[in-house]
């Protein structure tokens, strides 16, 4: 029975120390979730509803939460950075 339990314990143990690997591999990756603004950052867009330091902006097939200067809509704007979730827009020339 004892050898029942500690192989249990072991079988266990391992399973939780691999999820926890995957976890972190992905959380480390270049395309994981978190990361995924930092390739929009330099796009130019045309802002097609009103922000007043916030607002969201449909980009790609996602909506993006975004953050910068009161702008009316068709505005034209650049993402110039990323902040976790929300990009950070700045207007252009």
């Amino acid at each position: 029975m004892t050898w029942f339990i500690s192989f249990a314990g072991c079988v266990i143990g391992l399973y939780l120390w691999l999820q926890y690997r995957r976890r972190q591999r992905e959380l480390r990756s270049p395309t994981a979730a978190h990361r995924l603004g930092a390739k929009h950052i330099g796009q130019a867009l045309i802002l097609e509803t009103p922000i007043n330091g916030t607002g969201n902006i449909r980009l790609g097939n996602r909506q993006w939460e975004v953050r910068g200067p009161n702008l009316p809509a068709g505005a034209k704007v650049r993402v110039t950075g990323v902040d976790g979730t929300v990009l950070l827009i700045d207007r252009t020339a």
